[in-house]
């Protein structure tokens, strides 16, 4: 039986000099038509005005951590974690927010299915550089270990929420990893359990300059980040999806380090031949950096990719 004083859900929102747009994800919990929740606020330690927004807000069902200093998005998500009483967590990023029927629709899910399903995503939608909108719409799920080892298609922790027993035995966030933390501990948890999805878009994401340069950072940063992901899953991938997790990184190197982005370009294509986007990319970087990283730019805005895009080196 659930124990009636703790919440079903706990919705773990980590927060860095997000004064500004941390009332608007805070709201959109509050305007859930599924109640049994509480919020945690974990501060990752801003030098803006966001505790004093948080104080605004907080009450029985809405609780405040705050870290003394920066510490990064995997410890505070991590510590909200541990604070959490929820049967399962929901994870909201301070400049997102939810459609009311999110809670509502990934509670349905878990409850039509065993203890084997472990978490479960929505779909989500934004704005791109361009302003058109782009939506995402989950239809993957299951044993899905392999499809996610080959490329994250759930992607942002807003879309997610887990079963909190999951979280406690694949050890949360990895606090090592710069970024793509989210994308590792999607792994982990889809080798032991299923997946589930909400085949609606449920989630507004809104993507600003401080978002990329203070979120993710700088091509390097994103680099370190994928490179450290894909050496810790490495051993688990065939030749293929190998292939192309390297291509992918010597293309990011390519805008920064060409020789050291050669070298993972050969040792991609020895182990898959055929690969004419790496190919081009080579052939590109001959033209020197500063030409590989307009096409880059311009390529990466196409694909939608808002980060990769507008990422500084």
């Amino acid at each position: 039986m659930k124990d009636e004083s703790r919440p079903t859900i706990s919705v773990i929102v980590p927060a860095y000099n997000r004064a500004q747009t941390l009332p608007r994800a805070i709201r959109s919990v509050i305007a859930q038509s599924f109640h049994d929740w509480e919020i945690i606020i974990v501060d990752d330690g801003s030098s803006d005005e966001t505790e004093q927004v948080v104080r605004e807000w907080l009450g029985p069902r809405i609780n405040y951590l705050r870290h003394a200093y920066n510490r990064g998005p995997s410890p505070a998500r991590n510590a909200g974690i541990q604070a959490a009483q929820g049967t399962f967590v929901a994870f909201l990023d301070s400049d997102d927010e939810w459609l009311p029927e999110k809670l509502a629709n990934d509670i349905a899910v878990f409850r039509s299915h065993g203890d084997d399903l472990g978490l479960v995503y929505s779909g989500e939608f934004f704005l791109d550089a361009r302003g058109r909108q782009v939506k995402i719409v989950p239809a993957i799920g299951g044993r899905v270990y392999d499809q996610l080892l080959a490329r994250d298609f759930i992607g942002s922790c807003s879309r997610v929420t887990v079963r909190r027993s999951a979280l406690e035995s694949v050890g949360g966030f990895d606090e090592g990893l710069v970024n793509e933390e989210d994308w590792d501990l999607w792994v982990r948890i889809a080798k032991a359990f299923e997946i589930g999805f909400v085949p609606q878009c449920l989630v507004e994401r809104h993507f600003g300059p401080g978002q990329i340069t203070s979120n993710l950072g700088s091509l390097r940063r994103i680099f370190e980040g994928k490179a450290r992901v894909i050496e810790k899953h490495r051993s688990q991938m065939p030749a293929p999806v190998l292939a192309r997790h390297l291509a992918v990184l010597a293309g990011l190197l390519f805008n920064y380090d060409i020789p050291r982005a050669r070298g993972l370009a050969l040792e991609s294509l020895r182990l898959r031949i055929s690969q004419p986007r790496l190919l081009s990319a080579l052939v590109i970087s001959l033209f020197g950096v500063n030409t590989y990283r307009y096409v880059f730019s311009r390529w990466a805005g196409l694909m939608h990719s808002l980060y990769m895009g507008r990422a500084n080196v």
